[in-house]
């Protein structure tokens, strides 16, 4: 039996974790690409050489599985969300799913290696129609930069200064903003963002959107980033006003704003802005979704 992304939801931690890894399976494909089944149920093409990130999911099926328990747990039907750093697509996936035939998923991926994967797994799992994927870089506007993508560790790929770095592959990608890229979408209800120190200027070019929209952003962060951490997150507390953590057990918690902002905390984290719109009564599209999904139930 498939799992849905109601069981992903629901089904505790331990449970949630055998179940998956019970259903896990891997091929090689040739040319060092791997098919896995994760979640229990989607297939991913992955890079035999990642050890970072696609090495777990061969073995394990999944990955941050709290974070996983919350997106199952707070996306509906209907809703329109970007996942900003798809990678291979693990999240890129649990948002189609979750979000229905009624929904749509904007999947952004700059490196083109990773992205050629994407595409493929998209379209396997029958996702096309309703997720867009953009091989490019989001910055505060359009443009060019250089991205920097170390051996062994695709996910951990960033935007650099100049192509001369060791120890990877450099590649020459385009940018734009996720207000040029959202421009003439519905109405964003959710947008992640992990882009390894990105997250400044990604912020910086979403202004309208917020404005427009105020989608829900789940952000990783970690301040030994930023040379300012206090003043990024401030940025967006002036425009949603508080923020909560998704913590390791799975329970999104009050902001400790202090304890997040000290970068001598060497620590990725998980934080949520505008977790209310997640919690209220869904938008009209949605709420129609989930009507109809009841009664063919």
């Amino acid at each position: 039996m498939d799992l849905y992304p109601r069981q992903l939801a629901t089904f505790s931690r331990p449970q949630l974790e055998s179940a998956i890894r019970r259903r896990v399976q891997t091929a090689y494909l040739g040319d060092g690409v791997v098919l896995a089944r994760i979640l229990g149920r989607h297939k991913i093409l992955l890079r035999g050489t990642d050890r970072g990130f696609a090495c777990h999911l061969m073995l394990d099926g999944h990955w941050e599985i709290w974070v996983t328990q919350f997106f199952a747990k707070y996306l509906r039907p209907g809703m329109n969300v970007v996942d900003v750093g798809a990678n291979f697509g693990y999240y890129t996936l649990l948002f189609a799913d979750a979000v229905g035939s009624t929904g749509t998923v904007i999947s952004v991926e700059p490196n083109p290696d990773t992205v050629r994967l994407l595409r493929e797994t998209v379209s396997l799992n029958g996702f096309a129609e309703r997720t867009r994927v953009v091989n490019q870089a989001l910055a505060e506007e359009k443009g060019k930069a250089w991205l920097y993508s170390p051996d062994g560790e695709p996910k951990n790929a960033l935007i650099v200064e100049h192509p001369d770095f060791p120890g990877g592959r450099t590649f020459e990608v385009e940018t734009t903003s996720l207000d040029e890229l959202t421009a003439d979408s519905l109405k964003i209800d959710l947008v992640k963002i992990d882009a390894e120190g990105g997250e400044l200027a990604i912020i910086a070019g979403m202004a309208k959107l917020i404005a427009r929209d105020r989608p829900a952003i789940v952000l990783e962060f970690n301040a030994a980033r930023y040379a300012e951490p206090r003043e990024f997150l401030e940025v967006l507390l002036a425009n949603y006003g508080y923020a909560h953590e998704i913590v390791s057990d799975g329970t999104v918690s009050p902001l400790d704003f202090d304890t997040v902002t000290n970068p001598t905390i060497v620590m990725d984290r998980i934080l949520v802005f505008g977790f209310s719109s997640l919690v209220d009564p869904p938008h009209e599209t949605a709420t129609k979704a989930i009507e109809t999904a009841e009664v063919a139930e």
